[in-house]
């Protein structure tokens, strides 16, 4: 069994048409034509999983780590992946692949640990202070105007703030 091109209109131009391998890999027991089945479908989605990845480009990971994380969730999204769910697989896989990475950003990346709750505030704070700073460029957004964008209490906005400096660490 192989995998083929797409022939008919896709989200992605380049997305295999693998649902006749994923039935055979689903019907098939442990083995070396399993195991084959598995690498080829895991090569055919590779393109897939590095575009995804490069959506986390610029945050402090290089892009070729930011790679391997994603083909480590396509591996796990293939050998999750079950044909008779009725789902697509690329509305499963996209879905796996994006939290792998999320997960490696969460555990790898902080040089301190901070809470789940602290860091999804920080990200709230970096998105407000981001879109604040395009309609009024070249100013400081207050802590009142990021409550109001990001639909906060100030005291919110204040620890997303900190958590912000606690992403990476000055030298002693």
């Amino acid at each position: 069994m192989s995998v083929t091109a797409r022939t008919k209109q896709h989200p992605h131009d380049d997305a295999p048409d693998t649902a006749a391998a994923f039935e055979h890999l689903h019907a098939l027991p442990d083995g070396p034509e399993r195991q084959a089945l598995r690498d080829e479908l895991v090569r055919a989605w590779l393109p897939m999983a590095d575009r995804i990845a490069g959506r986390f480009r610029g945050r402090g990971e290089s892009v070729e780590d930011l790679c391997q994380v994603a083909a480590l969730g396509l591996v796990k999204a293939v050998d999750r992946y079950d044909p008779e769910r009725g789902n697509a697989f690329e509305s499963y896989a996209i879905p796996t692949i994006t939290g792998e990475i999320k997960r490696h950003f969460r555990d790898h990346m902080w040089l301190l640990h901070v809470p789940r709750r602290v860091q999804d505030l920080r990200n709230r704070v970096r998105t407000a202070v981001k879109d604040l700073s395009q309609t009024a460029p070249g100013q400081n957004p207050s802590v009142a105007e990021i409550a109001a964008e990001a639909q906060l209490t100030e005291d919110e906005v204040r620890t997303g703030l900190e958590a912000l400096d606690s992403f990476t660490a000055l030298s002693l």
